[in-house]
């Protein structure tokens, strides 16, 4: 519910901008015909034929269900959902059936300078993704990126191609109860649509993305050697980078939260990697750890019992360096900014080097428990093993075969 109250208030703030609700005194279309009755499954292709559409027209949602799921009431509704046009002529208009509600009447409205006229209806399936997913990403040949979808313990014969975008994207994150992904494409900041299988970019500068909570994915953009957060609340943090340390010396790949901070690492001029750490509340500068000798330096969070006995979890986190043929996430002291450097100390063993880490919450017998899925090579071979740091147990979901084109893994729902 907490999306459709999102989308709710939306709409209320676009209809106090000056959109109206009132229908045009001629019909900006006429001849109006709908597609024949049947369910369109989200992001299919939807042709409502008509005379007199123009350049720029818009398609708006009102979308309503009697038949809701855990992620929603019984019945409920949403007003001032914008469709995805793909594309537009004098006597037709075609746009994406829309996801993220359970099996919907939908009324199609077309928005012209302000004013809405209804098409008519349709009836849209299943848009909500229940359980959470394993996602792999993999260039595509012509240099694009293709998504797929995997049951979280599933296996290569269950994979589902999930879309397929033109764009160069790196360091991708999934988000949980949007059916959501973020990544980065040459610097612009793009918003997966994992239902609707659309992707689209939001504004250039931006260096990485990252969770900041469970349900809200933001970007990191730069600029004059500060780091601005975006998409993370009305007003962005910002922070000035340690002296010596420039924005080209951030390693490209998803932060982490953790210690009411967000965790980044910088590559140094020597080869060696440091921590850089963004507080979060009210600090205007980042921080820098020591130096680390390993190829990588990989930020990752966990949950422990809070150290003031009231039972609650909080996140705490660290790094995962590479040593020799065992990557070893090694704990943050938040106070100094150094690793624990000892085997023993370690949250968790990983045999090979990780490429990519995901990681989500799940429901366990005593209250939340962390998952930790790794795309790791081994001595060339590659695999897809998620873990429970609390036991120090994995299960090996993807081997080398399914692999050999897979960049990164990120989980979502």
């Amino acid at each position: 519910m907490r999306r459709i109250t999102i989308l709710l208030l939306l709409s209320t703030l676009l209809w106090g901008c000056g959109l109206t609700v009132e229908h045009p005194d001629e019909p900006f279309v006429t001849g109006v015909m709908m597609p024949d009755e049947q369910e369109f499954a989200p992001g299919d292709e939807v042709t409502v034929r008509a005379d007199g559409f123009e350049s720029g027209d818009e398609i708006w949602f009102e979308i309503s269900w009697s038949d809701g799921s855990e992620e929603f009431a019984p019945e409920g509704w949403a007003k001032g959902i914008r469709g995805v046009v793909t594309a537009c002529t004098a006597s037709s208009i075609t746009f994406l059936a829309p996801g993220h509600y359970p099996p919907a009447t939908v009324t199609v409205q077309l928005r012209r300078s302000g004013t809405f006229q209804t098409l008519g209806t349709i009836r849209t399936g299943d848009g909500v993704l229940h359980e959470i997913m394993l996602h792999t990403w993999a260039e595509t040949p012509s240099g694009g990126t293709l998504v797929e979808r995997y049951p979280m313990y599933g296996s290569a014969d269950m994979r589902n191609e999930v879309l397929t975008s033109d764009l160069p994207l790196e360091g991708i994150v999934g988000s949980f109860g949007s059916g959501m992904a973020y990544g980065v494409a040459d610097g612009r900041f793009v918003e997966l649509d994992l239902m609707t299988r659309h992707a689209g970019e939001q504004g250039d500068g931006c260096l990485l993305v990252g969770a900041a909570s469970e349900t809200a994915v933001v970007g990191l953009y730069g600029r004059d050697e500060r780091l601005y957060l975006s998409g993370g609340g009305s007003s962005p943090y910002s922070w000035q980078l340690p002296e010596g340390v420039t924005l080209e010396q951030i390693v490209r790949q998803p932060f982490a939260c953790a210690f009411d901070a967000l965790l980044l690492t910088v590559r140094n001029d020597d080869g060696t990697l440091s921590p850089l750490i963004l507080p979060l509340p009210g600090a205007t500068r980042a921080l820098l750890g020591p130096a680390v000798e390993s190829e990588m330096l990989i930020p990752y969070w966990t949950l422990q019992p809070a150290a003031d006995g009231s039972g609650r979890m909080e996140r705490v986190g660290g790094y995962a360096a590479l040593h020799d043929n065992l990557t070893w996430f090694q704990p943050l002291d938040p106070e100094t900014l150094e690793l624990a450097p000892k085997l023993e100390d370690a949250d968790l063993l990983v045999t090979g080097r990780v490429l990519s880490m995901t990681q989500c919450m799940v429901a366990g017998e005593e209250g939340p428990e962390v998952r930790i899925g790794v795309l790791t090579d081994t001595d060339g071979r590659r695999e897809v093993w998620i873990y429970n740091p609390e036991r120090a147990t994995g299960s090996l979901v993807l081997d080398d075969v399914d692999l050999f084109a897979v960049r990164g893994i990120f989980f979502a729902r």
